[in-house]
């Protein structure tokens, strides 16, 4: 009888088996996410249950995470403020405002890349979104210049300027995507069954595009409503703050901080962004993933 040996080769001796492999893998994925989450969430979650401490509680060493009694005074002191109103009032104009010329604006400019052919016109689409790529604070000072000469410093008008232009190129570039993506037969039935331009972006282009169009409804909302240095730097009246502004002069006016009722205000002022992003939060994700890929 002839006995022959069955040689292994050097690969299969040092690559553990499929299953195994995965679910190191996996094991790994998983403490690393739990890590990261961890290092993220900490300290909002830190900052949120500081709102349910007192002032001097939270300077006792040590510190400790858990309030020793849960009172709700720090959020009745922001809300029952005289003037929080007025904050209020004026971050939700500016919002809608914004929201509403960029949409305006940005739907036609998209549709109009998306369907039209000129020279240039990826050039073109590439320059709009240069602008987000330049950090607000370094444009502060020429827009300012530019605010002074035309007389429209301390005015509501230079905040919606400055925020619907530093707004549209992502709105631009989003739906100029999505538009992209919807076949053009849809568009020309419409055509030869005698509906115009505009019905035909009204009730065909805009509702298909919806996830899309919510996406960046979103995105501008989040960006005006936390808006920061260009209130700051275009306006020093009282009458014209915003939740951010007064956020920042909290530090400025309260001596020493009362961290309490700054972190109450924070969580006051994202939280309407942070409810918005749970209930369209689907629809948000949608809308990239159809304005990202053609």
């Amino acid at each position: 009888m002839r006995l022959t040996l069955k040689r292994q080769s050097p690969e299969a001796t040092l690559v553990p088996s499929q299953p195994a492999f995965k679910r190191r893998a996996r094991a790994i994925s998983w403490v690393l996410l739990t890590l990261m989450m961890v290092w993220l969430l900490l300290p909002v979650v830190w900052a949120f249950l500081s709102t349910f401490k007192t002032s001097i509680e939270i300077y006792r060493v040590p510190v400790k995470i858990l309030p020793e009694s849960f009172s709700w005074d720090n959020y009745v002191r922001v809300v029952t403020d005289e003037d929080f109103p007025r904050y209020l009032a004026n971050t939700i104009f500016l919002t809608v405002v914004t929201t509403v010329l960029t949409m305006f604006i940005s739907v036609w400019g998209a549709y109009a890349f998306a369907r039209m052919r000129f020279p240039f016109q990826q050039v073109l689409l590439l320059f709009v979104l240069v602008p987000r790529l330049i950090p607000r604070i370094s444009v502060v000072v020429p827009l300012y210049r530019m605010i002074v000469a035309l007389g429209l410093l301390n005015t509501y008008t230079a905040l919606i300027l400055t925020y619907t232009v530093t707004s549209i190129p992502f709105a631009v570039w989003i739906l100029t995507n999505v538009f992209q993506s919807i076949p053009r037969e849809i568009e020309e039935s419409a055509f030869i069954d005698g509906a115009r331009l505009w019905q035909t972006m009204l009730r065909i282009m805009l509702p298909i595009a919806a996830p899309g169009v919510l996406a960046v409804i979103v995105f501008t909302v989040r960006e005006t409503w936390n808006e920061f240095p260009f209130v700051l730097s275009f306006t020093n009246s009282a009458e014209l703050r915003t939740l951010p502004y007064q956020l920042f002069l909290f530090r400025d006016t309260l001596g020493i901080e009362d961290w309490p009722l700054i972190n109450t205000f924070a969580v006051v002022t994202i939280l309407p962004i942070l409810v918005a992003y749970f209930i369209f939060a689907k629809q948000v994700t949608t809308g990239i993933i159809q304005g990202a890929v053609k």
